[in-house]
């Protein structure tokens, strides 16, 4: 529905008074489920091999990404790659689809801040807030259909009396088919 339940973080707000949940820092490998849900909506299958092999991106002042365990070989399928968060996998997605869509499908699943044109986003190079991540989750477990996140229905009176009551929005965007949210899920 988009009700926020809890808002949490922090030591002592009143001398410390850091947002944890609308601060951004870098998001790491949490980011990657959208490219994957991005090469599910290009076409892509949940079980077609990608080959897990370390490549440089001379495009990219020769970039190559690696693998936090070093191994390199074989395939993986998308659910494996994902599983297992292979950094090679992410990358070859990424430039497969393009980094524009991976960014424009982020950007419609709640991601609000600014991300880098660059394929290292694909192992989540980008800095955002666990307020964006929840939002891109969050359209996961709705089934595709983003919510706009509410905190505030009404405010009453130590009586319980109702001073007044505020509208909120109602899930109603589609990113994503019902069909690739499950298999993201």
């Amino acid at each position: 529905s988009g009700a926020i339940r809890a808002w949490v973080g922090g030591i002592d707000h009143q001398y410390f008074k850091y947002d944890h949940v609308k601060s951004a820092r870098q998001v790491g490998s949490v980011f990657k489920p959208i490219v994957y849900a991005n090469a599910l909506r290009s076409g892509m299958e949940p079980c077609d091999y990608i080959p897990n092999e370390q490549v440089m991106y001379a495009q990219y002042e020769d970039w190559a990404p690696r693998n936090a365990d070093g191994v390199y070989g074989g395939a993986y399928s998308m659910e494996g790659g994902l599983t297992k968060s292979v950094n090679t996998i992410s990358v070859d997605l990424i430039m497969r689809m393009g980094i524009d869509s991976v960014v424009d499908l982020a950007h419609q699943m709640g991601f609000g801040h600014d991300i880098p044109k660059g394929p290292a986003i694909a192992l989540g190079a980008v800095e955002g807030s666990l307020y964006d991540m929840v939002q891109v989750y969050g359209t996961f477990a709705n089934r595709g259909v983003k919510a706009e996140p509410y905190y505030l229905t009404r405010i009453e009176t130590s009586d319980g009396e109702t001073i007044v009551e505020f509208e909120h929005p109602k899930p109603n965007k589609r990113v994503l088919p019902p069909e690739e949210s499950e298999i993201m899920i």
